[in-house]
């Protein structure tokens, strides 16, 4: 059989990286030491849960030291010294942020004529506000502006955010709206 074996590989050598050959050992092994791991004739296979269960359970306690512990729910993001923005009485509030201070949001709107608008909204990680910083109109399956336009979103967005032209409000459907009542 190992002869075979041997002629076989010669004439049909494996070319997949050594890191996918290990990785696919890897999982062998670790199916094959599963104690009710069973193959049927037709190829389904079948395994006791509670021994998956235990598999999961040895695994996370070996790996725990990997993963971060959560911090509190009610333990707010820190801001940035240059980002703080204090209350005002409008819900639209104009303050200077950084790329480093938001979070890309992206949204859609159905249209009543059938067309859709995808905006991308930016989320303040220090005051969880939202802004719009671009959108783009799709109807008739089409994209409404030219490709080489929306291939700049990330310049869109960054010059959005250099200019301090975005409106921060309360939630992204009232971002969305104020975008919409600007055009």
């Amino acid at each position: 059989m190992n002869v075979v074996k041997r002629v076989f590989n010669a004439l049909y050598p494996d070319r997949r990286p050594d890191w996918e050959q290990k990785r696919e050992r890897e999982f062998i092994l670790a199916a094959n030491s599963l104690k009710t791991l069973s193959v049927n004739d037709r190829g389904g296979m079948s395994i006791d849960p509670e021994e998956l269960r235990d598999q999961v359970i040895a695994s996370r306690e070996q790996l725990k030291h990997l993963v971060q512990k959560r911090e509190s729910p009610r333990r707010s993001f820190r801001a940035a010294g240059d980002a703080q923005v204090e209350p005002l009485v409008s819900p639209a509030v104009k303050a200077p942020m950084s790329a480093m201070d938001c979070i890309e949001v992206v949204a859609w709107r159905q249209l009543h004529s059938g067309g859709a608008v995808r905006y991308v909204c930016l989320q303040s990680t220090s005051t969880g506000r939202f802004a719009v910083a671009t959108a783009s109109l799709f109807s008739d399956g089409r994209q409404s502006i030219p490709t080489w336009i929306e291939a700049n979103t990330a310049k869109h967005v960054a010059n959005a955010i250099q200019n301090d032209h975005l409106r921060w409000l309360t939630t992204v459907s009232e971002a969305m709206n104020a975008w919409d009542a600007d055009l």
